[in-house]
């Protein structure tokens, strides 16, 4: 029993932890990396807590963090193929475990964040990040998990801080060029 207890508030403070560091950086790459590493994690935490849905959704959130990390640069066609893909899973995944409408609340929420980390970035990646918090502190609550409580809190609130740095990264940008994009000509010198 102490073995399990210190296995689940283990493996949550590591994911939270991650999480809360992730949404912190202004790379859109380490951010999504690092979000990736979380998932894993946090399906580890749900498994041990007996929350089926969540864990194959935390997987499955992994999995998709870290895919599209690699297509941040792909073309549209690309993402859009591997959106609908993990969005099918996503949809599969929420069935094969379905428990109720809590379960709807996290299939929301993995919906909700599959089209963040393949078509946001920057303030609106991380303000989508804020809603998908709220949306899985019930799942937190319901399982009395305090670790995913503080994430969801922290995460929104770091998902907050990070907004306001990306937007002030924007800011700066703007300033520096005079709010024109560089062309790809002058990139390339």
């Amino acid at each position: 029993m102490w073995s399990e207890l210190l296995w689940i508030h283990a493996t949550g403070v590591c994911a939270l932890a991650l999480n809360v560091a992730a949404l912190m950086r202004t790379c859109e790459r380490s951010l999504r990396i690092q979000s990736g590493l979380a998932g894993v994690i946090w399906a580890l935490n749900n498994l041990l807590l007996g929350a089926h849905t969540a864990a194959a959704l935390s997987l499955v959130s992994a999995g998709r963090t870290a895919t599209s990390a690699a297509t941040l640069s792909a073309r549209d066609s690309v993402r859009r193929v591997v959106f609908a893909g993990f969005l099918v899973l996503t949809l599969i995944i929420g069935a094969l475990t379905w428990h109720g409408w809590p379960s709807a609340l996290m299939v929301l929420a993995s919906v909700l964040s599959t089209f963040a980390v393949f078509y946001l970035r920057g303030r609106a990646l991380r303000l989508a990040m804020l809603l998908v918090s709220a949306l899985w502190m019930y799942n937190a609550w319901l399982y009395d998990s305090w670790e995913q409580m503080a994430a969801n809190v922290l995460t929104a609130a770091a998902a907050l801080y990070g907004a306001h740095r990306a937007e002030q990264a924007e800011a700066r940008r703007v300033i520096a060029t005079g709010g024109c994009r560089p062309s790809p000509a002058a990139a390339s010198s």
